[in-house]
């Protein structure tokens, strides 16, 4: 039982370094998206003061 805890205990670590990695990767792209989605609200908003 201990020598399979320690021989997971390497994928353990590496998961414990990969996460934040994804986790930051998944913020941005997340941000990204709602930025683009507010960018279209505002240029829609523009178009119509626009045409006033």
């Amino acid at each position: 039982m201990g020598s399979t805890l320690f021989a997971l205990l390497p994928l353990l670590s590496l998961f414990i370094y990969i996460a934040p990695v994804i986790f930051i990767i998944w913020f941005l792209l997340k941000f990204l998206k709602v930025q683009q989605e507010q960018v279209q609200i505002l240029k829609r908003i523009s178009d119509k003061l626009d045409q006033r």
